[in-house]
């Protein structure tokens, strides 16, 4: 994973768990606050962060986060 990533949440819809880009080489991602009551937006979400190169605990991390 590289050295620093962002994790952000905002509302992005009914169908759009995530999104990722890379801003100065590093990760950024925005999940959907609506992923912490839909388990398939949550899924989604985490495949998504995988694909973009955050490690395991940072995604775990941030989907705990959206579910409190």
């Amino acid at each position: 994973m590289p050295e620093s990533s962002t994790v952000l949440t905002g509302n992005l819809g009914a169908k759009v768990a995530a999104f990722t880009t890379r801003i100065d080489g590093r990760p950024v991602a925005v999940i959907n606050t609506e992923a912490a009551h839909r388990p398939e937006l949550r899924t989604q979400a985490a495949y998504a962060l995988a694909g973009a190169g955050l490690d395991a605990g940072l995604i775990l991390g941030a989907l705990h986060g959206i579910r409190r």
